[in-house]
This record gives structure tokens, sequence and C-alpha cells, in this order.
């Protein structure tokens, strides 16, 4: 299998040939000639360490030690980026890895990048920018590493889509088509931490998994769909910004990832199941593994079909960083069918009994808003 290279892409030609049946992409380097961090952080091919002390010297950081195994991640520790840009230059050796930095949180007044427009339906993003989520965060990072860094095998998480920006250096992907679990799976439920290294007795079918290998280099974007599981490595010194993003094309994904999660937390309480307050303690274990429960779920998805419905109405402040494919009439009736489609999932779902009020309400919203465009 090979993952198909374009230098060229229509928004339409990407939502139609790649984000719809949520297959990966290559970008070639044109897409992110403009943005200034491709100038900015990079000077002979490589990181330009004088400018990024300048710019964030002083924030905390997370580093990950790639040598070090932490259960299914790598050890981490905080530090200040100078000193992590410190011990990059003095140990290389320890294979130390910048990972999910915020760093857009770092420097309001400098823009490093604008996401591309195939890739602005980020519904994520526009949620945590809204201050309605508990937590302040966002799903914008930076990673920085010198040669043999690397994520172990992973799936996103919520089941988002990412992408990844090379802002200089090599990356050594390998993609996992979905529906392979079974293979990278052991028999106590564990997957697969090294594709390259790993126990043959206790992944005795891996050979079998379908998986596509390339090399992202200087300046290409990769598209991740959802479901996707990977593993990068770098290759020299690397820099790359990155997205975990979501729209209505993967929202079902990140529904049948809720609901998956769920149903393996109630697995693991059944002894329990009978105790007074079960459902809202579920609920709890829930947020506490995967980062969001049924409530956040929906608040997620109300948010932006309000959105969508004002968008209706007129113009939507909020889905003006959206490209304006996506903002068109038909995008954004196909956008508002989609929620629908999902919260009648949640509706059926008696996990979600505690806000099926609120689902009815919103899908009567949606079908009157509907129901009048189908009319005129």
């Amino acid at each position: 299998m090979e993952i198909e290279r374009r230098d060229t892409l229509s928004v339409n030609d990407f939502v139609r040939e790649f984000l719809e049946p949520n297959v990966p992409v290559l970008l070639g380097p044109s897409f992110t000639q403009s943005w200034p961090a491709r100038a900015d952080w990079v000077v002979d091919g490589g990181p330009n360490f004088a400018r990024l002390q300048q710019l964030y010297g002083e924030e905390q950081v997370q580093v990950a030690e790639c040598d070090k195994v932490y259960f299914s991640d790598q050890k981490r520790t905080d530090m200040r980026f100078g000193d992590f840009i410190d011990q990059w230059h003095r140990h290389p050796e320890r294979k130390l890895y910048c990972k999910d930095w915020h760093f857009t949180r770092s420097s309001t007044e400098y823009t490093a990048y604008t996401p591309l427009p195939q890739l602005s339906d980020d519904w994520i993003n526009i949620y945590y920018d809204s201050g309605i989520p508990e937590q302040h965060d966002d799903y914008r990072f930076c990673y920085l590493g010198g040669h043999g860094t690397w994520t172990p095998f992973h799936e996103d998480v919520y089941r988002s889509y990412s992408w990844s920006a090379n802002i200089c250096g090599k990356k050594r992907w390998i993609l996992v088509p979905p529906g392979q679990n079974h293979l990278f799976t052991d028999s106590v439920g564990n997957w697969v931490y090294n594709l390259n290294q790993y126990d043959k007795a206790q992944f005795p079918q891996l050979h079998k998994l379908r998986r596509i290998e390339f090399i992202q280099r200087e300046g290409e974007t990769v598209f991740v769909p959802s479901g996707w599981w990977h593993q990068v490595e770098n290759i020299g010194n690397t820099i790359s910004i990155n997205h975990n993003w979501a729209n209505e094309f993967n929202l079902r994904f990140l529904y049948e990832r809720l609901a998956s999660d769920m149903e393996a937390v109630q697995y693991a309480l059944r002894d329990v199941c009978d105790m007074d307050g079960f459902e809202e303690h579920a609920q709890l274990v829930l947020r506490a593994d995967s980062g969001v429960d049924y409530r956040g779920f929906f608040s997620f998805v109300n948010y932006m079909a309000q959105l969508y419905l004002t968008q209706v109405a007129g113009e939507c402040q909020e889905l003006g960083r959206l490209d304006g494919y996506f903002r068109t009439q038909s995008s954004v009736y196909r956008a508002l069918q989609m929620v629908d489609h999902v919260l009648e999932l949640l509706a059926h779902d008696k996990v979600a009994s505690m806000i099926k009020d609120r689902v009815d309400q919103l899908r009567r919203r949606i079908s009157h808003a509907v129901t009048r465009h189908k009319q005129l």
C-alpha cells in the first residue's frame, strides 16, 4: 500500500477523495510555503534554535524520554523550553522529544502558521476556544526532537483526525488502516508498543498487518484519518506542527469510540453494577479514562449544532475560520443532517438517558431547519 501525494488539491476534492472516505493523503510543501514558521524556525535546513529560544525560551514544555517505556507511552517530564534545547544539544543520546506542546498559548502576538483551508473544518478547537468546556484546553501542538526520537504505536485521542506538518526534518510514518485491532492486540487486550521491535509470541499475527509506510519531508503535511493507528520516527532534527480535529464527517467515529469505552468501563465495574448511583459512577470513570463522558460529548455536539443553526439564519462569526466551502448552504445542511444521525444514536443509547430530553429537543430544532430548507 502507498499513500497518495498531492501538490495541488481543492477543498472540494479533499473532502470528496479523502475526508469522506476516511483515507490519508500527503500534501506537498507548497501548501505551507507561506507559513512564518517555515522561515523563522529554520536555518540551513535545521531548527533555528536562537529564534526558538527568543520566542519560547521561558515556556514550560512536556518532554518524553524515548528510550524509557511508561505503560503504553514514554516517560515524560516538564522543563523549560530553553533547558530542553540545551539538553538536546548536550545529550542527543537521551532521545529527548518535546511533545504535545500547546505553543500557540505561549505567544499571542506571533502567528507561526494558519491551518490549511482543507483542514479548517476543525470543530474540536472551535469548541475549546469557546471557553465552554470546564478545562481550558486546545488540540494544537508542536513537536521537536532529534534523530531517532519517536512516538509509539497509537490511535489519536477521541478517534479524532490529525494532521502533521513538517517545518524541518523528515519523519518515517507507519499508518495502519482500521479493522485490524485483532492483529496487534494480545490475549489480555494490550496493543503492540513498537511495530519494529516486538515479541512474536505475544503478537503472533502481527506480520499480517496491512500498513502504509512512507517518508514525510520538510514542508509536507500528512492527513491522518479517524481510526488509523500509526507510529512515527524522526529522521534528523525535526519540528512539526500538529492538530487533532473533528467535524461532521468523523463525528460518528467519535461517538462509537465513546460508546466502546463505556462498554469497557461497565465490564470493568460489572461486580458493582447494582450499587446506588452506578450510572453516574460509570460516567465519572469514563471521563477519567477517556477524557470525556456522555454529557461532555453532547455539550460538544450541541455547541457545534447551535453554530450551524445560527449560520442557517445568517452569518455565524465562530464559523468564519472555516473555508468558505464548509459554510455554503449545502455544506451547512449536510453538517446538520450528519449531526442528527449521531443524535439519533445517542437517543437510542440507554447510557445516554440522562441527556435524552436535551438530545430530543436539539433533534427537533435540526429537523425543523432541514425541513424548511427542503421546502425552499
